[in-house]
């Protein structure tokens, strides 16, 4: 059946049925495999209504899934081809946020709410096999190329995707380096699944930076003759916001916010609002460098 038909046919289901099938369509995609309780629990439906969705998933898309009878799973085929039109960014929210539900990418809200605009757009097919590599805990062979040394070829074993405010990246183990690294999603050419055995140190338990949570205390600059504005901006407690977040994100959170992390900040207006008023919070916190004014101290 082309696309050109399909569609017509898919908005003469109702708006649950549609939803039912984007689910199923968005499971498969992200997660590599599907089953009925995957539908019943998201929609409380019961499991003949499942096992219909799933019949109907295969009368639009036959060439997207096959039965594994001894998994009792639909797992998804070499040769898929989303259902549904996805939206990159909105599809990275919901899997940033944790393995989502099945959406319909282009739904309208009903609330206009606009956020900042994105530079960069991952590859949505990308997006997928590192989605199911992280679901499936198996490693990826990707084409990666870094500012430091071009293109090269390696294999990881990815744990999160991370939205750092600015791009989309995936936290991943590092065959080549021997370590966890943070892999830009734009800057991967291609993806492959890998069937190579997983080991327990590659594993999001033995990220020791990943594991580390650190305390950030930002206060107003002290540049700023009004300091009380920003507290209330920020929403800060007795002149001080805390905010707890895993090692990594920390430097990337400052450089965003663009937070004085000197440990003398200046007394003249510099253009920044906030300074870090425990500096020695990032001491072996990685991309710490990445910290507006932020040294090691001897």
């Amino acid at each position: 059946m082309t696309v050109e038909k399909i569609k017509p046919k898919l908005s003469e289901l109702s708006q649950v049925q549609q939803e039912r099938l984007a689910h199923i369509d968005f499971t498969l995609y992200f997660k590599g495999e599907a089953n009925r309780n995957s539908v019943t629990e998201r929609f409380g439906v019961a499991p003949s209504v499942a096992t219909q969705d799933f019949a109907r998933y295969r009368e639009f898309a036959p060439d997207n899934a096959v039965y594994d009878e001894k998994r009792r799973m639909h797992v998804k085929s070499s040769s898929f081809k989303p259902l549904f039109d996805y939206d990159v960014n909105r599809t990275l929210s919901t899997l940033s946020q944790g393995f989502g539900d099945g959406f319909m990418g282009n739904i309208k809200t009903v609330i206009s709410c606009v956020s900042p605009f994105r530079l960069n757009k991952p590859d949505l097919s990308l997006v997928a096999t590192i989605s199911e590599a992280i679901y499936q805990k198996r490693p990826i062979k990707i084409t990666y190329t870094s500012i430091e040394n071009g293109p090269s070829e390696r294999v990881v074993v990815p744990h999160t995707i991370v939205d750092n405010g600015i791009r989309w990246h995936f936290r991943a183990f590092d065959r080549k380096r021997n370590g966890f690294r943070d892999f830009v999603i734009t800057r991967v050419d291609s993806a492959i699944l890998e069937t190579t055995e997983v080991f327990a140190h590659e594993c999001i338990l033995e990220d020791k930076q990943w594991q580390r949570i650190v305390e950030l205390e930002l206060i107003p600059h002290p540049s700023i003759e009004f300091p009380q504005t920003i507290m209330k901006d920020y929403g800060m407690v007795d002149g001080v916001l805390k905010i707890e977040l895993r090692a990594p994100f920390a430097g990337y959170l400052l450089n965003l916010w663009q937070v004085d992390c000197s440990s003398e900040p200046e007394s003249k207006f510099t253009g920044k609002l906030l300074a870090l008023r425990n500096h020695h919070a990032l001491y072996g916190v990685e991309h710490a460098i990445l910290a507006p004014g932020w040294k090691v101290l001897s």
